[in-house]
């Protein structure tokens, strides 16, 4: 299904709120500040000694307003009289949800509001560390964006797997990143739209399908470089599997941004978990050819292959490629795996024929299908035994009345039959023997 909805043809480069947020927290007895990599702020009540890093707690704050700064930022920490600042600049990972932890790493990790920070904990003012630990200190956390620096080259992308039947499928992750997002691509917004609507996360939706993905990618490019966080998922399942994205992928390398994955469900390795056929060596083969000849072609081309495949095919079609696979690989189990995770969940085996007879006598092939076809059996490698053993000595007598070498029969002897090789030289030096 494609969403045609009109696209501007030079949309608006995507701007961000470039106002300062306000944490507050409160001190605690065990507030140490002795990490010398990071300083975090918790929204828990208590604290324990152990953790060095953590300078307020029962922080309160407007997340959504977190998770709208970009690039460089100053950090003003304020109790009473006591002052500090910090510098660095916003995760591009970071999502709701995460805790808010200052790293001076300076690559993006999970779990981590800014990287790049100046200063940890242990570097931090003496006396405004001694002040939290008072009874009723509070700190207070201005971050405000540095107007001297912007957001160059901090966008991501991320690839987000989505359930392919079962919701319950839907990880936290995927859900906080879609929540945190600046704009979510789609292959139909109305899809996107009835997936997210459950869970309360109302996105900023837009279409990305093969039809518009080509004129769409460098839009999507200047967005990233601007800072901006993108997410692209699929109707189901994850993107770029027989679904779009590659050339916004392979242009979001070249650029050299970020692109990261939020891993989710997948038919292909769904089917092959359950399909009681060799998983360890398997090719996914994408969507089977519409016409015949085409179709008829593939499977001409798999005869001997010996690893798995995978396709995806329509119901409509399904009983005619069944029929096809009967005809060119009889022999050949195959899976056909239908309404993954969903209700009506089933798995058919057997050669191709049979399970077509059971589609003909009224098993229903509705839904989306996935087709495994079983790799050709190995050839038999062992060398067939002579017809005749007797003609075999008599001829490897005359070779040695004539006087060939010891050991390149032996050889030879132990290749044409498969004995080891020094059983070969030990029966030819006895025929060598008996001669003299």
């Amino acid at each position: 299904m494609i969403d045609n909805a009109p696209t501007p043809a030079n949309p608006a480069p995507m701007k961000h709120p470039a106002k300062p947020v306000l944490i507050h927290c409160k001190g605690h007895p065990n507030i140490r500040a002795s990490h010398a990599k990071t300083f975090e702020v918790t929204r828990d009540l208590d604290l324990t000694a152990s953790g060095t890093c953590i300078i307020g707690v029962d922080a309160q704050y407007d997340e959504a307003a977190l998770l709208a700064l970009r690039g460089a930022v100053q950090m003003t920490l304020r109790c009473g009289p006591y002052e500090d600042t910090a510098t660095a600049r916003i995760n591009p990972k970071y999502q709701a949800g995460a805790p808010l932890i200052w790293r001076r790493m300076p690559t993006p990790e999970p779990r981590t509001f800014c990287i790049g920070l100046d200063k940890g904990a242990s570097q931090l003012n003496r006396d405004l560390i001694k002040a939290l630990q008072q009874e009723g200190a509070e700190l207070e956390i201005t971050v405000a964006p540095l107007e001297t620096q912007d957001s160059e080259g901090d966008g991501i992308l991320y690839l987000v797997g989505t359930p392919i039947g079962n919701m319950d499928d839907f990880s936290p992750r995927a859900l906080s990143v879609l929540q945190s997002v600046d704009m979510v691509l789609c292959e139909d917004t109305r899809t996107t739209k009835e997936l997210l609507s459950p869970f309360g996360i109302e996105a900023h939706l837009t279409a990305f399908h093969d039809h518009n993905e080509r004129a769409r990618t460098p839009e999507m490019i200047d967005r990233l470089r601007q800072g901006a966080r993108l997410a692209l998922v699929s109707d189901a399942g994850m993107p770029l599997i027989s679904d779009p994205g590659f050339p916004l992928v392979r242009a979001v390398r070249e650029a050299g941004l970020t692109v990261t994955a939020v891993p989710g469900p997948d038919a292909v390795t769904t089917a092959l978990s359950i399909a009681g056929i060799p998983p360890d060596d398997f090719r996914f083969m994408g969507f089977l050819p519409r016409k015949p000849t085409l179709r008829r072609s593939r499977f001409e081309e798999l005869r001997a292959t010996p690893y798995t495949c995978v396709f995806y095919e329509a119901p409509h079609r399904i009983e005619k490629t069944l029929s096809e696979i009967a005809e060119i690989l009889p022999d050949r189990d195959i899976a056909l795996c239908r309404n993954l995770t969903k209700f009506g969940e089933k798995v058919l085996t057997g050669p191709a024929a049979e399970v077509l007879a059971r589609i003909e006598a009224g098993e229903a092939v509705n839904g989306e299908l996935v087709l495994i076809l079983a790799g050709a059996p190995p050839k038999d490698d062992t060398p067939d035994a002579p017809a005749d053993a007797g003609a075999l000595d008599r001829m490897l007598e005359s070779l040695v009345a004539a006087g060939l070498p010891t050991k390149a029969l032996g050889d030879a002897l132990a290749k044409a039959t498969g004995i080891p090789r020094r059983d070969g030289f030990a029966k030819v030096q006895a025929m060598k023997d008996a001669l003299e």
